[in-house]
C-alpha cells in the first residue's frame, strides 16, 4: 500500500473514531506531518485523496475540515447506478434488508425511553397522513432514521441514511396506494412493539417480514420492470 493511502487510512479512523464532527478542522498539516511521521506533500497527497471521496474540504490556507458530503458521495454513486443500471433497486433491497433486520434488533436491545417516544410520535404521523402520500412517507423516512437512531451504532446509521432516502421514489409510489400504506403502517406498529418490549429476535423477524412486503409492493407497482432490464421511471 502506498504511503499516501496509509495515512489516508489513518485519517479516515481520526474521522470515523468520532473525535472529530462534521465541521471540525483537522490538525494543520505541520501537526499531521509530525504524527504520521512522513513529509509534507505525502500528507497533501491524503488529504486530497480524502477530499476526492467527499470526506474532507480542503480549504487553502486554513487545513482540512470534516465534510457532511461524506453520505451525499455515497448517495450520488448509488443514484447514477439506479438511473443507468435499474436491477440496482433490487441489490438496494437486498443490502437494506440485511442492515434494517439487524438494526431493529439492535434497537431492541438499546432503545431509551425517549428513542421510543420519538418512534410513536413518528408512527402517530403516518397514521394522520395515512391518505396524503407525501406526508405519510417524510414520517415513514423519519421512523426508520429514528430506528436506525435508536440502535446506537454510527456506522450503522452512516450506512443506512443515504440507502433509506435513495429509496424515497419507491415509498412515494407505493405509499399512495393505501392498501400500502396501511400495511406497511401496520407493518411498522409490530416493530416497534417488538422494540418496546425488548424483544431482539422478534424485532427482526417483523422488519424482515415488512421487508419482503415492501419488496413485493414495489415489483407489483413496477410490474417487475426493474428485474427485467428496463428502467422503472419511479426509481430514479
Amino acid at each position: 500500500m502506498k504511503l499516501r493511502d496509509q495515512v489516508a487510512e489513518r485519517l479516515l479512523e481520526m474521522i470515523s473514531s468520532g473525535d472529530y464532527e462534521v465541521g471540525d478542522r483537522l490538525p494543520p498539516e505541520r501537526v499531521l506531518v509530525e504524527q504520521m511521521g512522513v513529509s509534507r506533500t505525502v500528507v497533501r497527497e491524503a488529504l486530497n485523496l480524502l477530499e476526492n471521496r467527499g470526506l474532507v474540504q480542503v480549504e487553502h490556507g486554513r487545513g482540512a475540515v470534516v465534510s457532511a458530503n461524506g453520505a451525499r458521495a455515497v448517495h450520488e454513486n448509488l443514484g447514477f447506478l439506479l438511473r443507468t443500471q435499474p436491477g440496482t433497486l433490487w441489490e438496494l433491497m437486498e443490502m437494506r434488508k440485511a442492515l434494517e433486520v439487524e438494526v431493529a434488533g439492535l434497537a431492541a436491545e438499546r432503545a431509551s425511553e425517549e428513542d421510543i417516544a420519538a418512534m410513536r410520535a413518528a408512527l402517530e404521523r403516518m397514521r394522520e397522513k395515512i391518505h396524503a402520500p407525501e406526508g405519510y412517507v417524510d414520517a415513514d423516512v423519519e421512523f426508520h432514521d429514528l430506528l436506525a437512531r435508536s440502535a446506537h451504532n454510527r456506522v450503522f446509521l452512516m450506512m443506512i441514511e443515504p440507502v433509506a432516502h435513495l429509496l424515497l421514489a419507491s415509498r412515494r409510489m407505493t405509499g399512495a396506494q393505501a392498501d400500502n400504506a396501511r400495511r406497511a403502517l401496520r407493518a411498522h406498529e409490530a416493530i416497534l412493539e417488538r422494540v418496546e418490549a425488548g424483544d431482539a429476535e422478534g424485532a427482526r423477524r417483523e422488519m424482515r417480514e415488512h421487508m419482503m412486503t415492501t419488496e413485493r409492493d414495489i415489483k407489483a407497482t413496477l410490474g417487475g420492470k426493474g428485474e427485467t432490464g428496463e428502467r422503472p421511471e419511479a426509481a430514479g
